[in-house]
């Protein structure tokens, strides 16, 4: 089949978070199948860069790519006038599209040709359907005016968690409509681990130190302060916590750091912008545990992570991925503060426990990988 994937950035575009990393697997997944796959984009590479306003190809790993010029860029949303010439002169010619994400003009456009060329698409919205925490009104005007007929025109939306099957059935997705398939993680860049200590050792964090790992984009929906406040009860514990990754909001990362000073602990926490490849892996090598307590998770790419990683997870019940967790790879807690310091003691104080989850880990990687989930993907195109 021919297949034209859509999102807002590609490789190597990772400090944008799972949403990149995801589309390169699935797209690279699909060629592997025999599926000739391209992906359209935008020139949003970088956070803090001027994106390109020229238009450019390239084929990385046999998926040909079209990075289309950006005129205007707010965060990591842009406005690419040549999408529509694009999609109209283009569409025609794949048997089915490829839509993951919601909050972006690329996708949109790439619907409305795709629905006037009568050529089926399918919409992964990412965790994107319920509106929360900021610019609410903002979602609800995009909403209106494309995010509905975008949906509306789908052959299906894939959603990756029970707990986003449930928000797409608030957001009025009819059930017959639903496609439920998890994402999945390249297992081979997690068998050989670099030697534990690279990572406390550049933040000059002792051995005997219990490290607490947080690592994702930092924004007001991961519910960071919660986390902060859980460990300022823990001061009887020797633990460290690293928050990794880049900030959406200097003001939401400046708040995280004035609330560890009020509540005594900045000593024990360090901030860290984004590692990538051999840096993110030393931080999984060096982590004792992983957390994840967003206030919504559509799954939760950096948990698995961390399980492929061999590090026991807290997560909180509104993340979709702790179904696979419960019981399995850690704890999982409501989102409170006094469940999340709860969880937490319990993983430091319980030795047995700790180790009953750290032993069972490995025997979890397999249900991981992208094999399964680009299959089903690959089976819903057809049926399409």
């Amino acid at each position: 089949m021919r297949i034209l994937i859509s999102v807002q950035n590609y490789h190597p575009a990772y400090s944008f978070g799972g949403r990149v990393i995801n589309a390169v697997a699935l797209a690279e997944g699909l060629h592997g199948l025999g599926h000739d796959v391209e992906v359209v984009t935008s020139t949003v590479i970088e956070r803090d860069s001027i994106p390109s306003r020229c238009t450019y190809r390239d084929c990385i790993n046999g998926v040909n790519v079209t990075y289309l010029g950006t005129w205007l860029r707010i965060k990591g949303v842009s406005l690419n006038p040549s999408v529509l010439p694009f999609a109209l002169s283009h569409i025609g010619r794949f048997d089915a599209v490829y839509i993951i994400g919601l909050y972006d003009i690329l996708g949109a456009a790439v619907a409305f040709a795709a629905r006037r060329a009568g050529v089926p698409y399918v919409v992964e919205p990412s965790g994107m359907l319920i509106p929360i925490v900021q610019s609410l009104r903002l979602k609800r005007a995009y909403h209106f005016i494309f995010g509905r007929p975008m949906l509306n025109g789908a052959r299906a939306v894939v959603v990756t968690s029970q707990i986003e099957w449930d928000d797409a059935l608030r957001f009025g997705i009819p059930r017959e409509k639903l496609f439920l398939s998890r994402n999945g993680i390249n297992l081979e860049e997690y068998k050989s681990l670099p030697h534990r200590g690279v990572f406390r050792r550049r933040l000059g964090i002792s051995d005997d130190v219990s490290l607490i790992l947080w690592l994702g984009r930092i924004e007001a929906k991961k519910n960071l302060e919660q986390l902060i406040e859980a460990l300022a009860g823990l001061k009887h514990y020797s633990w460290a916590l690293a928050i990794v990754g880049p900030s959406e909001s200097p003001d939401y990362l400046n708040s995280l750091k004035w609330l560890a000073g009020e509540l005594g602990i900045e000593d024990r926490l360090w901030f860290v912008s984004g590692l990538y490849n051999g840096d993110k892996l030393a931080a999984y090598g060096d982590a004792d545990i992983f957390v994840l307590v967003s206030v919504n998770e559509n799954w939760g790419h950096a948990a698995i992570e961390a399980i492929a990683s061999g590090v026991p997870v807290l997560v909180t019940r509104t993340c979709g991925v702790a179904g696979f967790v419960e019981g399995r790879a850690g704890l999982v807690v409501d989102r409170s503060v006094t469940d999340i310091r709860a969880g937490l003691e319990r993983l430091m104080a319980d030795s047995d426990l700790y180790r009953r989850f750290k032993l069972q880990l490995p025997d979890l990687v397999s249900e991981l990988s992208w094999d399964k989930p680009v299959r089903e993907r690959a089976n819903l195109f057809q049926s399409c």
